[in-house]
């Protein structure tokens, strides 16, 4: 499979070279996730199906890891679920409400070192920190057949009753945290820019998304 050793402990230093992220507020991240809860077994089971088969090793980017990751973790018979962010304190926190069945590294989600091949990857709320250089990255992680998913929303199997709990509030707090509005030729530019255009697909059934695709 080729994981790495260092996955084997909860948190490890990767490079922040040429990374400058936002440092983010835990707290309010903390409550986007407990919102989220009953909303990522749904976005779980619609990313897994672009996957052709049962993935044995997933990948979940950023500080809004875990709960996909988790959901993974109770749909696929021993998935190994890794999610990489860049801040302890994020980690922490993420650590606490998700369990200790998904591996954590703290490194730069730009330039994760990460030599493992993937099925799965996963960046939700990737329109916070998006750059060319994640796009290239989350291809470059995939093993051939993976598959990653990079964007936001709730997805088009999100019961519209789930939503309604949560979206006002998930709004305010995205705001409060400072979330970029991305549109679909930004995100297209993006794609251009990364040189990804033939590995990939724009989907924008249950928000905008990113569909990368490893042959």
């Amino acid at each position: 499979m080729g994981i790495l050793s260092f996955l084997s402990i909860c948190y490890k230093i990767g490079s922040h070279e040429g990374f400058k992220q936002k440092k983010m507020d835990t707290e309010l991240i903390s409550r986007l996730n407990e919102l989220w809860q009953p909303i990522y077994p749904h976005l779980a089971r619609w990313i897994a199906g672009y996957y052709p088969g049962k993935p044995s090793l997933t990948l979940e980017l950023g500080p809004f890891s875990g709960g996909i990751s988790r959901a993974f973790k109770g749909l696929f018979e021993n998935v190994r679920a890794v999610c990489v962010m860049s801040e302890f304190e994020v980690a922490g926190a993420i650590r606490k409400q998700f369990g200790l069945n998904v591996e954590i590294l703290v490194a730069s989600p730009e330039r994760p070192p990460l030599t493992a091949s993937f099925d799965l990857v996963v960046y939700r709320g990737a329109f916070f920190f998006l750059t060319t250089q994640m796009i290239k990255e989350a291809f470059g992680v995939l093993g051939p057949g993976g598959r990653a998913l990079m964007g936001g929303g709730y997805g088009p199997q999100t019961p519209p009753e789930e939503i309604g709990k949560i979206a006002e509030e998930s709004k305010r707090l995205n705001y409060r945290l400072g979330k970029k509005w991305i549109s679909r030729g930004d995100l297209e530019e993006m794609v251009k820019e990364a040189e990804m255009e033939p590995h990939s697909e724009v989907l924008e059934d249950g928000g905008l998304w990113l569909l990368l695709k490893k042959r």
